[in-house]
């Protein structure tokens, strides 16, 4: 399978998990942003307008009997059909704004979210209640009819709508967020454009409820769907949407300079149900799609309906993952490319090595010529860059350089060449300065996630030795003497090279870094996918845990794990 078909047509995708969703609605629950307790009676004005009144209002509990006790009384005027008293009781409706047809009082535990087989815009909501009673008014002249809500759960679709909003729209820590993007860069946020991806409420048919996966009290089930799509048409419609699921923040215009490597420049969602290890929803996820290099998305009827839920990707399959982030893997090798153009930045930097040319098959060619007097020594480099695989814990990717080394030396006497030998790290012959057979070097460089978003660069350098290709002692005497003479010569600078690169390469990639280090180590160690200026951010996301960086093959892609934790609530 191709990265492309991997990733439904899109360059790179975020999959959250479905239980790291519901993670967030706890947490948003928790601090009370989506309400942990519904107070509300809904009805009609004199003028048939919709209104409503919280337990946050005066009276609140006193409107409750008031209305459960007219309506008590209309509705034994009724069967006694004492039309008067029914007149008298609707005036004290209309006097008392009483004209209530539902009311909430109930505690609802952290509303959960599933994701449905086959539909990758809608998803299932579940509230469920704690305890408590929903009131409820048939008809104008019925009494109230009240229900216990204790355990009881509705479920119905809702979409996922997408809508541009300012920072100041922004649910907590998601705004601080933002703000701190916008202040780092010096810009304003019109400059920015910020989309949030949210539960559309209005959008949803609240009152269709999915009767195999709701728990409704008896005979509830008319109350339960006009009093549950009355209360968000009342309180969600129109004001801050606390069912967040994620916003995406894009510049408007970004500098070539200051383009990043793999910086989002577009950003769509899908959801992907699984049902891995018969256990619908656990590898279940909502997918962040995004594009590279201002390329538009894909308009395929397919686009963004990926094959399979990518957190079934996830190293520890035993469970589900918070979440993996995917790269084709055409496109994770513009980070190879660079780190290839780095080894060979390396080489050419050093003193009198010529590029005979670059990375050319995975093969790049160096040379340099020296001579003392009339003898000359010719040495080449060929590093050929072995196949990219992961590390042995699947934890990295090894990017393995091959260093092979072949020398010529000619001796010269009076401008004639009297004898040519040859060293190489394949060579198996030693002798005096030569006291190790000859064997490759490797230059291994292990690219992890490191915890904070960023790739981090482990290197490792096997130093290359190498001896004669013939046997020395058959060479004559006179002639040893004179190789001897200019042997120590390549020798220490076989030596001084191996240094020279263990320490710029050591340099780059420190800890503490280096002044002089190369701008294009740099640029491999500032690679911070989920944190560019274009980026996602959850609703109380800041801290996340980058690991098990991989490549999977079969799928065509790169990925890593992310482990999610909300931000500590100040």
């Amino acid at each position: 399978m191709k990265g492309n078909e991997t990733l439904a047509g899109y360059d790179m995708v975020l999959a959250l998990s479905q239980d790291t969703i519901n993670y967030q609605f706890q947490e948003l629950h928790k601090r009370n942003i989506i309400h942990k307790k519904w107070g509300v009676l809904g009805g009609k004005t004199a003028d048939e307008k919709d209104f409503h009144i919280t337990d946050q209002d005066a009276g609140f509990k006193q409107k409750v009997k008031d209305w459960i006790a007219v309506q008590k009384d209309i509705e034994k005027a009724r069967k006694d059909n004492d039309w008067a008293e029914i007149g008298n009781l609707m005036n004290r409706v209309k006097s008392e704004n009483l004209n209530f047809t539902f009311g909430w009082e109930a505690l609802l535990l952290a509303p959960e979210v599933s994701f449905i087989k086959d539909n990758t815009k809608e998803i299932l909501l579940e509230l469920r209640f704690k305890s408590g009673k929903l009131y409820y008014r048939e008809e104008e002249t019925k009494a109230v009819s009240t229900f216990n809500l204790k355990n009881a759960m509705y479920v119905f679709k809702v979409p996922i709508g997408q809508l541009k909003v300012t920072k100041d729209n922004m649910t907590l820590d998601a705004g601080e967020s933002a703000a701190k993007v916008i202040r780092e860069s010096g810009l304003s946020d019109e400059d920015f454009t910020i989309q949030s991806l949210f539960l559309n409420f209005e959008n949803a048919n609240i009152s269709s409820f999915d009767k195999s996966k709701s728990v409704l009290p008896d005979g509830s089930s008319v109350a339960f769907q006009n009093a549950i799509s009355n209360y968000f048409n009342m309180t969600i419609s129109g004001s801050e949407n606390p069912y967040v699921l994620g916003y995406g923040i894009n510049r408007r215009k970004i500098n070539a300079t200051e383009k990043a490597m793999f910086q989002p420049t577009s950003l769509g969602f899908s959801t992907s149900y699984s049902n891995k290890n018969k256990e619908p929803g656990v590898f279940s996820a909502f997918n962040f799609l995004m594009m590279l290099n201002d390329t538009k998305p894909p308009t395929t009827p397919t686009a963004g309906i990926l094959p399979k839920s990518l957190i079934e990707l996830g190293k520890d399959v035993s469970s589900s993952t918070d979440g993996v982030f995917s790269i084709q893997r055409d496109h994770f090798n513009v980070y190879i490319k660079s780190l290839d153009d780095y080894v060979q930045t390396t080489f050419t930097n050093l003193d009198g090595v010529t590029l005979k040319h670059g990375f050319t098959n995975n093969v790049m060619v160096l040379t340099k010529h020296q001579k003392k007097k009339d003898d000359t020594i010719d040495t080449t480099f060929t590093i050929t860059k072995e196949p990219i695989k992961n590390n042995s814990t699947n934890s990295g990717i090894s990017v393995r350089y091959k260093i092979e080394i072949h020398v010529t030396v000619k001796v010269h006497a009076w401008f004639v060449e009297v004898g040519k030998k040859t060293l190489s790290t394949s060579g198996k012959y030693t002798k005096d300065e030569i006291k190790k057979k000859g064997s490759a070097g490797y230059l291994d460089f292990t690219i992890k996630a490191n915890k904070t978003g960023r790739f981090d660069l482990d290197h490792n350098l096997t130093t290359p030795n190498v001896a004669f290709d013939e046997n020395p002692n058959l060479f004559g005497h006179g002639f040893w003497n004179d190789l001897l003479s200019i042997l120590t010569i390549f020798v220490s600078w076989i030596i001084l090279t191996v240094k020279a690169v263990v320490n710029q390469i050591a340099a780059d990639l420190g800890k503490q870094g280096a002044s002089g280090s190369s701008a294009l180590i740099d640029k491999l160690n500032d690679i911070d996918v989920l944190n560019q200026t274009n980026k996602v951010i959850l609703p109380l996301g800041k801290v996340y845990a980058f690991k098990n960086l991989r490549i999977k093959t079969e799928q065509d892609v790169v990925a890593y794990d992310i482990a999610y934790a909300s931000s500590i609530e100040k």
